[in-house]
């Protein structure tokens, strides 16, 4: 069976809802950074900003010097949450399989769904005419039969456009696009493989389709076959629901940048009481966890750490966690982003040891522990995320 997949996503999501909320600014240059201090950068920039030179990780000092007129507003995560959780009562509507990439945008499977709702196409155009109508917000689609080739065409097409690539023409709709156009070549891992194609003047994917492969893996070493099988239209990655993927990511974002390195520990804690949570809900454990740091001059340093027992408990993993923390802050300049992923996944199958060794105290301090984690879930699923939080006695 052909597998059809649909990408509908709603464009600068974040703006798109604050326009919404505020009418007025709709043809007002416009952007999102943090407000309370002078070394933000924009994270998002409308089209009217983009005309006058401005743009996504330009400093938000100089976009004022260059666009007078423009109008800054501060991220709000509460919105985005909650109309990314509107937008998904539509997706579920027609998709047995969804996958979220980002705020306001998901990957659906309609494969074999076609008796049942009716063409791709229809299905899609359907979507978006439902959250227009419900939620007045402007949404783009692609359709193709894997989830590069339909993320890449939902890219390439205005609000309310849908694009269609058909089923064997993925190559011939890959060849003259450029290589930049690729979702997974906006990695920071992935900085240097753009610099060498760019040295190597291949500008589009057909020039890497057409490279040998040999050569290319010369040229940029162990990306070369999943980048020539990308420029082809080819992705065997299947779409799969959160519940199921493989890791789970936690990122810090800091409104200014920071070194105090208590600080910095007490946000890397909030993430992993969140997604240790996560992993509960989903009755999951991770075999391995993983952290990323970017300080102020961008350079980023990742760390990964197998864990002796795969779990879910903050109290199992919060030694490890700051064991990463201290490998990976080693240099005495200010930090702008940390991200914690957990990695492996597996079903919770946990069972308690028959003859535990572990002193008596220890074992009801991790017993504690627990029984204190369940608590806090329940408190944070009826009360919200900041109903209460961990603290430090001084």
């Amino acid at each position: 069976m052909e597998r059809q997949i649909v990408c509908l996503s709603i464009p600068s999501f974040e703006m798109a809802l604050a326009r919404l909320h505020d009418p007025t600014l709709h043809t007002r240059p416009l952007a999102i950074a943090p407000l309370n201090t002078s070394r933000a950068l924009l994270r998002a920039v409308s089209l009217e900003a983009t005309q006058d030179g401005l743009y996504v990780g330009m400093p938000l000092e100089q976009a004022k010097r260059l666009c007078p007129s423009l109008h800054v507003l501060s991220p709000n995560p509460h919105r985005v949450h909650t109309a990314n959780q509107s937008l998904l009562g539509i997706v579920t509507r027609y998709a047995p399989v969804w996958e979220p990439f980002q705020a306001g945008s998901f990957v659906m499977d309609l494969t074999g769904t076609t008796r049942l709702f009716g063409s791709v196409c229809d299905v899609a155009a359907q979507a978006q005419q439902d959250i227009l109508k419900q939620y007045h917000l402007d949404g783009v689609a692609g359709v193709g039969s894997n989830k590069l080739v339909a993320q890449t065409a939902a890219t390439l097409v205005e609000p309310s456009e849908l694009y269609d690539v058909r089923h064997g023409s993925e190559g011939v709709f890959m060849s003259p696009l450029s290589v930049r156009t690729l979702p997974g070549l906006h990695r920071p891992c992935m900085r240097k493989v753009l610099q060498r194609l760019d040295d190597l003047n291949l500008l589009t994917l057909g020039d890497v389709a057409d490279s040998p492969l040999d050569a290319l893996s010369l040229a940029i070493g162990d990306y070369a076959g999943q980048l020539s099988r990308w420029a082809q239209g080819i992705d065997h990655a299947p779409v799969l629901h959160p519940a199921i993927q493989p890791s789970l990511e936690g990122t810090v974002a800091l409104e200014r940048d920071e070194v105090d390195d208590p600080v910095l520990w007490g946000k890397l804690l909030d993430v992993l009481q969140r997604l240790c949570r996560l992993l509960r809900g989903q009755r999951r454990v991770c075999k391995s966890i993983s952290l990323t740091i970017r300080y102020s001059d961008q350079i980023e340093v990742t760390k990964c750490e197998r864990l002796t027992q795969e779990t879910c408990w903050e109290i199992d993993l919060s030694s490890p966690l700051y064991m990463l923390f201290q490998r990976c802050f080693r240099r005495r300049v200010r930090l702008r982003l940390m991200t914690l992923s957990m990695i492996g996944l597996s079903a919770y199958a946990e069972q308690a040891s028959l003859f535990d060794d572990r002193p008596l105290d220890s074992q009801r301090k991790q017993e504690r522990a627990k029984n204190l984690a369940v608590a806090l879930d329940k408190l944070h699923t009826r009360f919200g995320e900041r109903a209460i939080r961990y603290g430090r006695s001084h």
